[in-house]
């Protein structure tokens, strides 16, 4: 994908969850053409950006699975 097939298909699902229909990452991941690591790293940015200060997510990883 493009640069603006991103953003496209971004404004795509910012409408649907406006409507409240619920996008688990992996939806979203598919549907933008990023990894997974990706996302995390850009709602880390956005995290950080929001509230000012330095944010990171921490995974733990499940062994139950």
């Amino acid at each position: 994908m493009n640069d603006d097939e991103i953003m496209a298909e971004a404004a795509k699902i910012a409408e649907e969850r406006a409507q409240g229909k619920i996008i688990l990452i992996d939806e979203l991941c598919v549907r933008l053409g990023i990894t997974l690591e990706t996302a995390l790293a850009l709602a880390t940015d956005e995290a950080s950006r929001i509230h000012g200060r330095p944010m990171r997510i921490e995974v733990i990883l499940d062994h139950l699975q």
